[in-house]
C-alpha cells in the first residue's frame, strides 16, 4: 500500500447513474445513484492512485449497490449498499484497490 495517498478530485460535473449492472469508469468525483432502475454498479479500477469518488443515493426504493472490481480490504469489504436516500460513501483508489474511507448511512460487506 502507498505510504502517502493524496486524493485526486476530478474536475467534472456530477454524474447520475441509473443503469442496472453498469460498470463505471471514474469520470467525476461525485456519482448520484438514481433509483429509477435497479442500480447495481461495478466500479472499475482507477487509472491513478488517489482517485476519489463520492457516491450518493437519491432514491432508495431499490437499495442501490456499488461493488469494487478490486477491494483494498479484500472480498469481505467489496460491496456498498445504500438503504436510504441521502446515504453516501467516499472511496479512494489505493495501489491495492478501492477502499471506502467514509460511510454516511451506507453499509459495506
Amino acid at each position: 500500500m502507498a505510504k502517502h495517498v493524496f486524493p485526486l478530485y476530478l474536475d467534472a460535473a456530477a454524474v447520475t447513474v441509473s443503469a442496472d449492472d453498469a460498470t463505471y469508469e471514474v469520470v467525476s468525483s461525485k456519482v448520484i445513484l438514481d433509483g429509477a432502475a435497479t442500480c447495481d454498479l461495478t466500479l472499475d479500477d482507477a487509472a491513478e492512485v488517489g482517485t476519489f469518488v463520492r457516491f450518493e443515493c437519491s432514491d432508495s426504493t431499490v437499495n442501490p449497490t456499488v461493488t469494487f472490481t478490486n477491494a483494498a480490504d479484500g472480498a469481505s469489504n467489496d460491496v456498498i449498499t445504500f438503504a436510504s436516500a441521502g446515504d453516501s460513501a467516499d472511496c479512494i483508489f489505493f495501489e491495492d484497490g478501492w477502499r471506502a474511507v467514509a460511510l454516511d448511512g451506507a453499509t459495506i460487506a
